[in-house]
């Protein structure tokens, strides 16, 4: 938290992962309040501040609390520094007013104390009671605006402990050791803050052959020389933070700090159990002499234009105390850690304006417009597929004069895509770029956090590639944070304060509403002006023409080459736009086709009770049926019904026991009647049947299915109304051992089942089911009789039913148990056959589809069929691709709504089915898991089924082998 003005105004500069940490470590979390603005300390907000009226102070206050609140934190550490002493009592005054606010919210206030300026302006006697701690900053003896030295040599730490805890209670001191480096440039203006491991890769890649910890300063430093500057560097290490930890804990304070972390040396951390005397076992001396390469990221040069060096490798140093008792070291061998060398520093007063991630239509023309009138050339990091989108963006901002570089084609994080995505990622965005301007690139900046500051090995990966690939990676220093959208005052107040971190500012044009980039946008560039910068592109930061970082291509083959490039982006162009607007275009159907089906389902009501008792034929077509014919029969002929029936058993030339198992039945009950043909097909052994049948209603029965006893009585009952031509009874699966047959219940249940329910009230019944249903004899003859030309003679003879303009009606109560496949292939087998017998019906019957003489069957029925079981299902391997293919791209996001949608609708559809057959709810869920075998096992169905179609093969009526594992139900 900074104190930005007299008024008490914060600016929250947080890490919302850190109060997570804190809280799974256990570590009370304690907030730093500073008035560093930037790299000014601001002596005159909390001047004012103190200064002010008491409601100022209480405002002030109360927003402090709400953030430790929010935070969790267990109280504030306050580091005001500058304070003129003249405003003493009223620091003092408003520091102790504070202090008890803090208190009575069961918090502390710790006041950090810096030797290296005047304390006149604290009371130490008067706040020492309601301080809680006391943070003296021992380090930054030498500044970086100093000329070089050490940070915090042995006799200024010692006199400073000594001064500071003397007559004092030496428990509510915490003394904060020092653990960084400065890297001062001779004759620059100010030193570079580094870290231990910087410190290491500089020595290491300026040959550094050795430095040493040694008295009087025992503060390790070394020289070297960089092109024609000379460097000096000195820094803490374990050594420095030994020797001042003995003296801290000679002392008896209260405690010790340590700043900054994540810039220490590795080996403090073994170095917390070293006795007072140093003598350390082996194993603790080698620990800390060793000086281990970790994953820090280390930086060396100025610039954002980076190159990476993966390359580790360990150091080494020697201990030894000296006659004064103090520990010493000499580094033998510095440890190399990962690097990112930095170049393009540019002049003091040179800035470059970057933009991310466009173009857009809406904001890449005001900004360019902005440029323009401002006479400023920036660079823009194009996105691949906003590139491919708005080429005519892409040639108006080369032709201005900008320079463009590479952001990746979808936005992916690099860091979690493998390597070869990576450079699928640069290439298809280099080549699309190639078509568009007729140049190439040589400018990259990674996406998300490896654009400004690496701190993981995962987020070098992708650097090194793009450096494989002859790429400059261009990075970012002053980010305002535009893409957060907070407000065009804060972005360039932002801008302002990060002026001092480095030249190059980082926009974006696209990815959301930038009306405040674009506000903003101009006020900057006056700024700058004002500050007296030149805003210039990136060939002047490096030092190189604009040609050099986009070269144009060579004419040589490029007509070709661009010809080819050109037209392959054009047709993944329009395969892409395809499958966006079919996948939005199926959506909006499924949804609309599942609330239909909801309303209808609903609906839904039986026919009235009736008694009917004329006399049927049960027809029954078989072919190796001799597992289970003999308990279909059974079951078939211990119906309730009471009217007369007649049982016709077709043998298409089995070769088992069919034939034997019939006349077994037939022995026992002479209304059994068996015919017996070579094999000629399931159709052609219907056709006989029904020319041998006696009575005006036919029940058709597959041999595997078996019937309860009111199967019958509540089939036929229909039949009392003369309008109705055809019965639908209600086929369930009854071999539940598989998974495979459990998931082919629910789609029974959800998809066949429910959409006859639901398209009984429209009379849009599309299949009367051969496994279990009844039809009037002479309605069948009026559509002339049982047609050999589809293998889907079911559906082909519900159709021409519906020609005759037939009643077809649904009863759910008809329930009759049929045996499913149990393995994925013969399923296939089975849905092949189902699929081609579809085709052939849609195609004969194609007349009918948006036929107003059809009404609900030709304008919704068969168009269902048409769109969601042949060519949606046909589309799903292209979309299912399409979505894995996403993933990596980053485009899930885009694509997974249409998926949940999807999913939605088919766990809504199973739900409802469940509830109106009454069978466990939980059973719907199973329709998620089902989808990823059924819908590329249906997809190869119906591709195989239009393919064979194509051909004009035939196709037989792919028999299943039984396994009579349908249990007999009463």
């Amino acid at each position: 938290m900074t104190v930005i003005n007299g008024m008490g105004d914060l600016q929250i500069d947080a890490d919302a992962r850190l109060p997570k940490l804190t809280a799974n470590k256990g570590i009370a979390l304690m907030p730093l309040l500073t008035n560093l603005v930037g790299d000014t300390w601001q002596p005159e907000a909390i001047e004012n501040l103190a200064h002010g009226p008491g409601d100022r102070q209480d405002r002030f206050i109360q927003s402090v609390l709400s953030v430790l609140r929010n935070a969790k934190a267990a109280g504030v550490v306050v580091d005001w520094e500058q304070i003129d002493p003249a405003y003493k009592k009223d620091i003092t005054g408003f520091i102790d007013k504070f202090a008890d606010a803090l208190h009575d919210d069961n918090k502390e206030l710790w006041l950090c104390v810096e030797p290296g300026q005047e304390l006149d302006y604290i009371d130490f006697d008067k706040l020492a009671d309601n301080i809680d701690r006391f943070v003296a900053m021992l380090f930054d003896e030498t500044s970086d605006i100093d000329p070089p030295g050490p940070l915090a040599s042995r006799s200024w730490f010692e006199g400073w402990v000594h001064v500071l805890l003397e007559d004092s209670d030496t428990k509510q001191w915490i003394i904060a050791l020092g653990s960084y480096g400065y890297d001062w440039t001779i004759g620059g203006k100010k030193g570079e803050l580094i870290s231990f491991s910087e410190a290491m890769s500089r020595a290491n890649d300026a040959e550094v052959e050795s430095a040493e910890v040694q008295g009087p300063s025992y503060s390790p430093y070394f020289y070297f020389q960089d092109e024609d500057k000379e460097h000096a560097v000195w820094f803490l290490d374990v050594v420095t933070f030994l020797n001042e930890l003995r003296e801290v804990r000679d002392q008896k304070a209260g405690g010790f700090a340590l700043y900054r972390l994540g810039s220490e040396d590795p080996a403090i951390w073994d170095a917390l159990s070293v006795p007072r005397d140093f003598k350390m076992d082996n194993p603790t001396r080698q620990s800390l002499q060793l000086i281990k390469s970790t994953d820090t990221i280390t930086d060396v040069g100025d610039g954002e234009i980076v190159t990476v060096d993966e390359n580790r490798s360990d150091g080494m140093r020697r201990l030894a105390l000296d006659a004064d008792g103090y520990l010493t070291a000499k580094y033998m061998k510095f440890a190399q850690f990962p690097t990112l060398y930095h170049q393009g520093a540019g002049g003091e007063h040179q800035v470059v304006i970057t933009f991310d991630d466009g173009p857009d239509p809406r904001w890449t023309p005001k900004i360019l417009d902005i440029l323009k009138a401002a006479n400023v050339k920036a660079a823009f990091f194009l996105v691949g597929v906003n590139a491919e989108r708005y080429p005519a963006l892409v040639r108006r901002i080369v032709n201005e004069g900008h320079e463009i570089g590479n952001h990746t084609y979808y936005h992916p994080n690099l860091a979690l895509c493998w390597p070869e995505h990576i450079r699928l990622e640069l290439n298809a965005t280099q080549l699309l770029l190639e078509t568009i301007t007729g140049r190439a690139t040589t400018l990259f900046r990674p996406p998300y956090a490896a654009d400004t500051d690496p701190s993981q090995l995962s987020e070098l990966t992708p650097l090194q590639i793009a450096e494989d690939l002859n790429y400059l990676v261009v990075l970012e220093s002053i980010d305002p944070q535009d893409w957060a959208k907070p407000g065009a005052d804060i972005i360039l107040r932002r801008v302002k304060q990060q002026r001092r971190d480095g030249s190059i500012i980082l926009l974006h044009d696209a990815g959301g509403d930038r009306s405040q980039t674009v506000e903003a946008l101009p006020r900057i560039l006056e700024w700058l002006h004002t500050r007296g910068d030149s805003v210039v592109p990136l060939s002047t930061l490096l030092g190189t023409t604009r040609d050099a970082l986009m070269p144009p291509l060579q004419e040589n083959g490029r007509s070709l080459t661009r010809f080819v490039s050109s037209t392959g982006f054009r047709i993944f162009h329009g395969i892409e736009e395809f499958l966006w607007a079919f996948m939005i275009v199926a959506t909006a159907l499924v949804v609309v086709r599942t609330l239909v089906v909801i309303w209808l389902a609903y609906r839904f009501r039986r026919g009235p009770k009736a008694d009917f008792e004329e006399p049927i034929s049960v027809l029954m077509a078989a072919y190796n049926e001799g597992k289970v014919i003999g308990e279909t029969l059974r079951a078939l002929l211990a119906t309730d019904y009471k009217g007369e029936i007649e049982v016709i058993v077709v043998d298409d030339g089995s070769r088992d026991e069919t034939a034997a198992e019939v006349e077994r039945v037939a022995h026992v009950d002479p209304r059994v009647r068996l015919m017996q043909q070579e094999n000629r097909g399931k159709a052609h052994a219907l056709q006989r049947g029904l020319a041998a049948v006696h009575h005006g209603i036919v029940v058709f029965i597959d041999a595997d299915t078996q019937c309860q006893r009111d199967t019958l009585p509540r089939l036929l009952e229909p039949f009392a109304d003369t309008r109705v031509g055809a019965v639908s009874g209600h086929a369930k699966v009854g071999n539940l051992r598989s998974f495979i047959a459990r998931c082919q219940a629910l789609e029974y249940t959800c998809g066949f089942n429910l959409d006859r329910r639901a398209y009984n009230r429209w009379n849009c019944i599309t299949v009367v089911p051969g496994a279990i249903s009844a039809i009037r004899k002479n309605a069948i003859d009026e559509a002339g009789g049982l047609s050999l030309q589809t293998l889907a003679e079911d559906t082909d003879l519900t159709l021409s039913l519906h020609r005759h303009r037939q009643r077809i009606v649904y009863v759910p109560g008809a329930i009759a148990w049929t045996e499913a496949p149990e393995s994925v292939r013969t399923l296939a087998r089975q849905r092949f056959r189902w699929a081609y017998g579809t085709l052939q019906c849609l195609w004969k019957h194609r007349d009918m589809v948006f036929n107003w003489n059809y009404r609900a069957l030709g304008w919704f029925s068969l168009p269902s069929i048409w769109f969601f079981q042949i060519i949606l299902v046909a589309i799903t391997p292209m979309v299912d691709l399409f979505l894995l293919a996403s993933l990596p791209f980053g485009v899930w996001n885009a694509v997974m709504p249409f998926v949940i949608t999807f999913l939605a609708m088919d766990l809504i559809l199973a739900t409802l089915a469940c509830i109106l057959e009454r069978e466990p709810i939980v059973r719907a869920w199973r329709i998620l898991p089902m989808r990823l075998i059924y819908r590329p096992m249906l997809s190869y169905c119906i591709w195989k089924a239009i393919l064979r179609a194509i051909k004009g093969a035939w196709v037989s009526w792919g028999k299943l082998e039984r396994t009579a594992s349908v249990p007999v139900r009463a």
